[in-house]
């Protein structure tokens, strides 16, 4: 699934993107947190819109996100 379209324009995700990525990973709020060496409450804020994912911590928790998919696949 493709969470920001355009892959050419660097923008913060949204709040909406953030949770999808999220819980099609199967995540709580807190192991998406520490997945991402940051806090629940930090990944709450995010969530509800109440400031920015850093661009960095977004690319690190897509990444992240697409190796456990992959492990997933590759236990079945």
């Amino acid at each position: 699934m493709e969470y920001i379209k355009d892959t050419n324009i660097l923008r913060a995700p949204t709040p909406k993107e953030i949770k999808d990525l999220r819980t099609d990973a199967g995540l709580t709020v807190a192991q998406a947190a520490n997945l991402i060496h940051k806090t629940a409450r930090s990944f709450q804020r995010w969530e509800r819109g109440d400031g920015d994912m850093p661009l960095a911590y977004w690319e690190l928790f897509e990444l992240k996100c697409k190796v456990l998919k992959m492990r997933e696949g590759a236990m079945v």
